[in-house]
C-alpha cells in the first residue's frame, strides 16, 4: 500500500498536556480511514492537525508526497466537514456550495457547483436557505461545498452526530456512496462503533492518544486485541485466561438456560428484538441476550448459563 497520507512520529499537545504522542498512521489514495475511540483518546485532535489547525510539537505530516506539517489549512489542500454544518445562513443552497469557490475565483463555477449539488442529490435546492432543509440536506450541503474544493482528503470530524438514528443510516450511506464514487481520500472521526464498522475499509482504535489496534471493519469486530478494544466494540463478558490474556463473549454468545455456571439476573431490559440481561455469578459480571420471543427471567432468579470456548475472542492483554 502507497502512502497518499503519512503521519510520522507525529505529537500533539495542548500546553503542557500531550494529546498524541508518536503517532504513525498511513493512509492510502481512495481508503476511508475511521479514527475511533471514546471522547479525549486523540482522534479528533490527529483531524485537526491533519487539517492545519493545530501544529504539530514533533513529527511529521505528508500529503500526496508533500511535506505540509508547516503549512496553513488554506494550502494543504484537504477538506473539513464538521458535525455543526458550518453552513451561511444568509445565503442559498448554491451559494453556500460555491463560497470557497468563489473566493479561489475558480473557473467554471456553475459547472462545478451543479455538478457538487448533483453528486449530493441537492440539485431542486439549489435557491433554498439552509434553515428550509432537514438535517441531513443540511449536512448533505456541506459535503458538497468541501467536495467542489477538490481536496486531496476530505475529513469529516463527527458528521453524523447531529443527526437522529433514522437520518443518520441514511447520510452513512450517502458518504459511502459519494466515497465509493469519487474514490476520494476520507478520514471519519467517530466514537461510534456501528458508523465505523459500516463505513471504514480501516478502523483505527485510539486510546489515550496512541493506536490500540488498526485493521477491517471484519478484524477488529471478530479479533481484538486487549480488554480495552474488546470492550469497546461491544465483548461485554471479559474474563482471564489464566495466562495473562483474556477471553471476551458478547452478549448473544453467552448461552442462557443450561451449562455449568449458575448466576443470578441482576437487570433486565427490553430491546425490541432481544431481551438483555445482567447477571451475578462467581465468574463476575455476564452480559447476556435472549430473543425477544423467549420467556422472559426476573429480576433475582437464578439461570445457568454456558461461555462456549468457540464463541469467544482470544485477548493478547487484559489491559
Amino acid at each position: 500500500m502507497s502512502d497518499y497520507v503519512a503521519l510520522d512520529g507525529l505529537t500533539l499537545a495542548y500546553g503542557k498536556t500531550v494529546a498524541v504522542e508518536g503517532l504513525d498512521l498511513s493512509i492510502a489514495k481512495g481508503e476511508l480511514i475511521t479514527l475511533l475511540g471514546p471522547s479525549g483518546c486523540g482522534k479528533s485532535t490527529t483531524m485537526r492537525a491533519i487539517a492545519g489547525l493545530m501544529t504539530p510539537s514533533a513529527g511529521r505530516i505528508v500529503i500526496d508526497g508533500r511535506d505540509v506539517t508547516r503549512l496553513p489549512p488554506s494550502k494543504r489542500e484537504v477538506g473539513l466537514v464538521f458535525q455543526s454544518y458550518a453552513l451561511f445562513p444568509h445565503l442559498t443552497v448554491y451559494e453556500n456550495v460555491a463560497f470557497g469557490l468563489r473566493l479561489k475565483s475558480a473557473p467554471d463555477l456553475d459547472a462545478k457547483v451543479r455538478d457538487g449539488l448533483a453528486t449530493v442529490g441537492l440539485t431542486e435546492f439549489a435557491d433554498r436557505a439552509p434553515r428550509d432543509l432537514s438535517g441531513g440536506q443540511q449536512q448533505r450541503v456541506a459535503l458538497a461545498r468541501s467536495l467542489v474544493m477538490e481536496p486531496k482528503v476530505l475529513l469529516l470530524d463527527e458528521p453524523l452526530s447531529n443527526l437522529d438514528a433514522r437520518l443518520r443510516l441514511e447520510m452513512r450511506m450517502e458518504l459511502q456512496r459519494v466515497q465509493k464514487e469519487t474514490g476520494i481520500t476520507m478520514v471519519f472521526v467517530t466514537h461510534d462503533q456501528a458508523e465505523a464498522l459500516a463505513l471504514a475499509d480501516r478502523i483505527v482504535l485510539m486510546r489515550d492518544g496512541a493506536i490500540e489496534q488498526m485493521g477491517t471493519p471484519e478484524e477488529i469486530y471478530s479479533a481484538p486485541v486487549s480488554g480495552f478494544a474488546a470492550d469497546f466494540i461491544g465483548f461485554e463478558t471479559i474474563l482471564p485466561d489464566g495466562a495473562g490474556g483474556g477471553l471476551a463473549w458478547r452478549p448473544g454468545a453467552v448461552v442462557l438456560g443450561s451449562g455449568p455456571n449458575q448466576g443470578t439476573v441482576r437487570g433486565t431490559a427490553f430491546a425490541g428484538e432481544r431481551r438483555e440481561y445482567i447477571l451475578d455469578s462467581p465468574l463476575g459480571t455476564i452480559k447476556a441476550d435472549t430473543p425477544a420471543g423467549a420467556a422472559p427471567l426476573e429480576i433475582g432468579q437464578s439461570v445457568a448459563f454456558d461461555l462456549p470456548r468457540e464463541r469467544a475472542a482470544h485477548l493478547a492483554r487484559l489491559d
